[in-house]
Protein backbone atom coordinates (compact mmCIF):
# COMPACT_ATOMS: atom_id res chain seq x y z
CA UNK A 1 0.00 0.00 0.00
CA UNK A 2 2.95 2.28 0.91
CA UNK A 3 4.68 1.64 -2.23
CA UNK A 4 1.72 2.03 -4.13
CA UNK A 5 0.99 6.11 -2.82
CA UNK A 6 4.89 6.42 -3.44
CA UNK A 7 4.79 4.95 -6.84
CA UNK A 8 2.15 8.07 -7.69
CA UNK A 9 0.93 5.37 -10.91
CA UNK A 10 -2.77 6.48 -10.94
CA UNK A 11 -3.52 5.25 -14.43
CA UNK A 12 -3.93 1.04 -14.02
CA UNK A 13 -4.24 -0.68 -18.00
CA UNK A 14 -6.28 -3.73 -17.49
CA UNK A 15 -6.93 -5.76 -20.76
CA UNK A 16 -6.06 -2.82 -22.94
CA UNK A 17 -8.04 -0.23 -21.47
CA UNK A 18 -6.89 2.41 -19.49
CA UNK A 19 -8.47 2.82 -15.34
CA UNK A 20 -7.65 5.77 -13.55
CA UNK A 21 -7.97 6.10 -9.78
CA UNK A 22 -10.20 8.81 -8.15
CA UNK A 23 -9.44 12.07 -7.00
CA UNK A 24 -10.26 10.95 -3.52
CA UNK A 25 -7.70 7.98 -3.84
CA UNK A 26 -4.70 10.39 -5.14
CA UNK A 27 -5.48 13.02 -2.28
CA UNK A 28 -5.58 9.66 0.43
CA UNK A 29 -2.03 9.12 -1.22
CA UNK A 30 -0.94 12.74 -1.26
CA UNK A 31 -2.05 11.71 2.73
CA UNK A 32 0.11 9.01 3.20
CA UNK A 33 2.92 10.76 1.74
CA UNK A 34 2.75 13.40 3.80
CA UNK A 35 2.42 11.26 6.59
CA UNK A 36 5.26 9.10 6.00
CA UNK A 37 7.48 11.86 5.85
CA UNK A 38 6.41 13.29 9.38
CA UNK A 39 7.54 9.88 11.00
CA UNK A 40 11.04 10.51 8.92
CA UNK A 41 11.19 13.39 10.16
CA UNK A 42 10.23 12.88 13.94
CA UNK A 43 12.96 9.63 14.09
CA UNK A 44 15.13 11.97 12.64
CA UNK A 45 14.20 14.49 15.17
CA UNK A 46 14.46 12.00 17.93
CA UNK A 47 18.02 10.83 16.78
CA UNK A 48 19.26 14.47 17.45
CA UNK A 49 19.84 15.93 20.96
CA UNK A 50 18.22 18.62 23.17
CA UNK A 51 14.95 20.23 23.26
CA UNK A 52 14.27 19.53 19.58
CA UNK A 53 13.70 15.63 20.14
CA UNK A 54 10.12 14.92 19.68
CA UNK A 55 7.86 14.18 22.91
CA UNK A 56 6.56 10.67 23.23
CA UNK A 57 2.98 11.92 22.99
CA UNK A 58 4.24 13.91 19.78
CA UNK A 59 5.68 10.79 18.63
CA UNK A 60 2.59 8.99 19.38
CA UNK A 61 0.27 11.48 17.35
CA UNK A 62 2.13 11.32 14.78
CA UNK A 63 2.38 7.44 14.40
CA UNK A 64 -1.66 7.85 14.70
CA UNK A 65 -1.82 9.96 12.02
CA UNK A 66 0.10 7.88 10.01
CA UNK A 67 -1.78 4.85 11.07
CA UNK A 68 -5.00 6.55 9.67
CA UNK A 69 -3.70 8.07 6.55
CA UNK A 70 -2.77 4.36 5.89
CA UNK A 71 -6.08 2.40 6.28
CA UNK A 72 -7.32 5.65 4.41
CA UNK A 73 -5.66 5.22 1.55
CA UNK A 74 -5.75 1.43 1.42
CA UNK A 75 -9.31 1.40 2.09
CA UNK A 76 -9.82 3.56 -1.41
CA UNK A 77 -7.31 2.19 -3.27
CA UNK A 78 -8.62 -1.41 -2.82
CA UNK A 79 -12.54 -1.01 -3.43
CA UNK A 80 -10.94 1.26 -6.30
CA UNK A 81 -8.57 -1.79 -7.60
CA UNK A 82 -12.03 -4.09 -6.84
CA UNK A 83 -14.24 -1.80 -8.92
CA UNK A 84 -11.65 -1.77 -11.94
CA UNK A 85 -11.49 -6.13 -11.71
CA UNK A 86 -14.97 -5.89 -11.90
CA UNK A 87 -15.49 -3.61 -15.03
CA UNK A 88 -12.57 -5.05 -16.62
CA UNK A 89 -14.23 -8.39 -16.40
CA UNK A 90 -17.45 -7.78 -18.40
CA UNK A 91 -15.87 -8.87 -21.77
CA UNK A 92 -15.07 -12.33 -20.20
CA UNK A 93 -18.53 -12.43 -18.34
CA UNK A 94 -19.96 -11.20 -22.00
CA UNK A 95 -18.31 -14.47 -23.95
CA UNK A 96 -19.67 -16.58 -21.05
CA UNK A 97 -22.52 -15.37 -21.48
CA UNK A 98 -22.50 -16.08 -25.53
CA UNK A 99 -21.20 -19.29 -24.89
CA UNK A 100 -24.07 -20.67 -22.64
CA UNK A 101 -26.50 -19.59 -25.77
CA UNK A 102 -24.38 -21.81 -27.89
CA UNK A 103 -24.96 -25.43 -27.18
CA UNK A 104 -28.83 -25.37 -28.53
CA UNK A 105 -26.87 -24.94 -31.92
CA UNK A 106 -24.82 -28.47 -31.45
CA UNK A 107 -27.90 -30.82 -31.80
CA UNK A 108 -26.91 -33.59 -34.42
CA UNK A 109 -28.23 -33.96 -37.27
CA UNK A 110 -29.49 -29.97 -36.86
CA UNK A 111 -27.35 -27.14 -38.74
CA UNK A 112 -26.90 -23.73 -37.47
CA UNK A 113 -29.69 -22.27 -39.86
CA UNK A 114 -31.86 -23.96 -37.20
CA UNK A 115 -31.32 -22.03 -34.51
CA UNK A 116 -31.23 -17.93 -35.97
CA UNK A 117 -30.32 -16.73 -32.28
CA UNK A 118 -27.89 -19.44 -31.58
CA UNK A 119 -25.89 -18.24 -35.13
CA UNK A 120 -25.90 -14.56 -33.93
CA UNK A 121 -24.79 -15.65 -30.61
CA UNK A 122 -22.26 -17.70 -32.10
CA UNK A 123 -20.94 -14.96 -34.27
CA UNK A 124 -20.97 -12.13 -30.87
CA UNK A 125 -19.02 -14.94 -29.07
CA UNK A 126 -16.57 -15.44 -31.40
CA UNK A 127 -16.01 -11.81 -31.83
CA UNK A 128 -15.63 -11.61 -28.05
CA UNK A 129 -13.14 -14.22 -28.28
CA UNK A 130 -11.11 -12.77 -30.68
CA UNK A 131 -10.76 -9.53 -28.93
CA UNK A 132 -9.96 -11.35 -25.66
CA UNK A 133 -7.39 -13.24 -27.90
CA UNK A 134 -5.85 -9.56 -29.06
CA UNK A 135 -6.08 -8.40 -25.03
CA UNK A 136 -4.00 -11.45 -24.26
CA UNK A 137 -1.07 -11.35 -26.79
CA UNK A 138 0.24 -8.43 -25.74
CA UNK A 139 3.08 -8.62 -27.74
CA UNK A 140 0.73 -8.43 -30.55
CA UNK A 141 1.19 -11.75 -31.75
CA UNK A 142 -2.18 -12.47 -31.68
CA UNK A 143 -5.11 -11.17 -34.13
CA UNK A 144 -7.84 -10.20 -33.40
CA UNK A 145 -9.99 -10.40 -36.91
Amino acid sequence: VLEASVDQEFDIWVNGEKFELSAEAIECAEALQRAWFDIVEALDRSSASGDSRPSRGDFVATLAAFDSAWADFEQRYISELIAIEERARTLVLRAIEFEAKLPASEVPGRTASDFPASAAAEEEFLKLIATLNSIANHKRKGRDD
